[in-house]
């Protein structure tokens, strides 16, 4: 579960979380009478069939979602799930494709009613449907070899979501018709999300899962691998500018793509301390060591979190 905090006093408004079922739920616990406090009647997303959610979700405020520009609540996750090793059987996984969500909680009219002015947020009348069909598809648009601790690149493309109700395409309201992103993981290999992700600096960080392979007739295995993403919350595609940086701290690009996931094999939830003014992503591997990556903190303004975090 993760908690919202929409008005900025240190008090939980919302409660948000998934199931293994694929459904995003919300709980509100706006009211001073904790009997009062509820579950959605229904959830406010289910992914398609096959994605678990396992991990926990973030919550973030995105700017520019309503029709006047005013900012809107996106719930953001990975799908996946590993079923732990027992002694008779290896650790599995989920077998479906599994991908990443960014999707708009549209329905905060009630709490609009009470929020006060200075917490309002993009809001449609009910009622709204909201599956998979209308969220924008992101894509991995290339992947290339790394160097030293990093495995490989990837690229994504750049794509702009058209919020339901808003004017942030080209034709009017009536073509903005969609309530969030989706960005697919490759099904070769089974990649997946096992790691909980956080937000940082308008980007959705989280870290992918290759599962391990073993070969049976050579009793070879290959370790598990898995990819640390880095994607623009108000889209999630590409940000505006370039999110890692190398060894020798130079932000990179490849073939003059904006480079969005590196492959360190990390694990858990991505890190961020701050060294001479300049904060870095401080992960472990699955091999056990770690690993530091210098961060650009201004390659996407858009979204911050509506969460609580513990500063290092």
């Amino acid at each position: 579960m993760t908690s919202a905090d929409l008005d900025g006093d240190h008090v939980t408004d919302y409660v948000y979380a998934g199931d293994v079922l694929g459904n995003v739920w919300r709980f509100d616990l706006t009211d001073s009478d904790p009997a009062k406090w509820a579950a959605s009647s229904a959830p406010i997303f289910k992914t398609a069939t096959g994605q678990p959610i396992t991990t926990r979700v973030t919550v973030s405020s995105v700017l520019g979602i309503g029709a006047s520009g005013q900012p809107g609540v996106v719930v953001s996750f990975g799908t996946g799930q590993q079923f732990p090793q027992t002694q008779v059987n290896a650790a599995t996984y989920a077998s479906a494709a599994q991908a990443l969500y960014g999707v708009w909680d549209w329905n905060m009219a009630a709490w609009n009613a009470k929020g006060g002015a200075s917490a309002q947020y993009a809001s449609l009348a009910s009622p709204q449907t909201v599956d998979t069909t209308t969220l924008l598809a992101q894509s991995i648009t290339a992947t290339a070899p790394g160097s030293g601790s990093v495995s490989g690149y990837r690229t994504l493309s750049t794509n702009k979501v058209c919020w339901k109700g808003s004017s942030a395409c080209k034709g009017g309201a009536g073509s903005n018709t969609q309530f969030g992103w989706t960005l697919p993981l490759p099904s070769t290999g089974n990649e997946q999300v096992i790691y909980s992700p956080t937000t940082a600096y308008g980007m959705f960080l989280v870290n992918t899962t290759i599962p391990a392979v073993s070969q049976v007739l050579t009793c070879d295995t290959q370790p598990a691998a898995g990819y640390t993403m880095a994607v623009s919350l108000d889209s999630g595609g590409a940000a505006n500018a370039s999110f890692f940086g190398d060894q020798n701290g130079n932000f990179v690009v490849y073939n003059g793509g904006i480079v969005s996931g590196i492959g360190l094999s990390a694990t858990g939830t991505p890190s961020i301390v701050t060294a001479n003014k300049w904060p870095y992503l401080v992960q472990q591997t699955v091999g056990g060591t770690g690993v530091v990556t210098k961060i650009n903190p201004a390659a996407n303004g858009k979204g911050k979190r509506l969460t609580w975090a513990k500063l290092r």
